[in-house]
């Protein structure tokens, strides 16, 4: 038990440092570097001395420890206000663009990006099943680049205006349209049906999720100070480059495991619920075991 403890002490204690303050800490330097020096002198060494001689000057121990004490403190409220604005992010990510103009004319932007991809692959099909022999051409590279190119843009016609908030639309809707299931229903069920291996990769794979969301927003608080010092816009943009990436592959992988988990494990949602069915469940037993889960079109007792 004690090395348990002392196990996840050291955890916690590498995810603080990690995450809040050395991250914190490099924001700070970087704000205060930005303060001093500005744009007319931003990679001018001569005005950055009189900063090192402060840096430099004899302080007494109460002052080197409030100092120190204050930056770190300072930097645990920076990494603070980066998980919230990660946090703040992944739910500006699924906006339903239904309402904000800027936001629905991004999500219009992509459908008709989508239609269009979706148009060419429907000519490339329509073309290959026109052929002598269309068995041989059905998957030819064409249509194969055009089905990419589609699903590049989302799984699903868009119905959001970011790729992450429709590629978690698509997942509930391609769940809907296998086995009848709302995800949001389902899902609390589901979880407490599946093994620990899978829940692990689910639990790796939103962590994954959130972590890059925390990268794009210091890639934001960068950005801020990127106004007053220009060589933090490289760092923004690195940043911003580097989360936005990480943030696909994350979700994408987060939404792979969620519908493998339907795939597999549904079945046994449906057995525990002694929600009838034979063989493959069908989307008539979804359909009942959402009803079943909502309350709904039971009968009386």
């Amino acid at each position: 038990m004690t090395a348990f403890l002392q196990q996840l002490g050291a955890r916690i204690v590498d995810r603080w440092l990690m995450n809040l303050l050395l991250p914190g800490l490099l924001w700070l330097c970087c704000a205060v570097v930005a303060a001093r020096l500005g744009w007319e002198h931003a990679v001018d060494p001569g005005a950055a001395e009189p900063l090192l001689r402060r840096l430099r000057d004899q302080r007494s121990t109460a002052q080197a420890v409030l100092l120190v004490a204050g930056a770190f403190g300072a930097a645990a409220a920076v990494g603070l206000a980066a998980i919230a604005l990660g946090a703040a992010l992944r739910r500006a990510w699924a906006l339903p663009g239904k309402s904000v103009a800027p936001t629905r004319w991004l999500r219009d932007r992509r459908r008709r990006r989508w239609d269009a991809a979706d148009r060419t692959a429907a000519r490339l099909r329509a073309e290959i099943l026109d052929a002598a022999d269309p068995s041989a051409a059905l998957m030819g590279p064409e249509y194969r680049d055009a089905l990419a190119k589609r699903d590049s843009i989302g799984l699903e016609r868009p119905q959001r205006p970011t790729w992450i908030g429709d590629r978690w639309t698509a997942t509930g809707t391609r769940i809907h349209r296998a086995y009848g299931l709302d995800l949001a229903v389902v899902w609390p069920r589901l979880w407490s049906v599946l093994p620990d291996v899978s829940r692990g990769d689910i639990a790796a794979a939103q962590l994954a999720y959130q972590e890059a969301s925390v990268l794009v927003s210091w890639a934001v608080l960068y950005g801020g100070v990127g106004l007053f010092w220009w060589p933090a816009l490289i760092v923004c943009v690195v940043l911003a480059v580097a989360g936005v990436l990480k943030t696909r592959d994350a979700i994408g992988s987060l939404c792979e495991l969620v519908e493998s988990a339907c795939d597999l494990y549904i079945h046994s949602v449906a057995e525990q619920l002694r929600v009838p069915y034979e063989g493959q469940l069908t989307t008539e037993a979804g359909r009942a075991i959402g009803a079943l889960l909502r309350r709904k079109d039971l009968p009386p007792v």
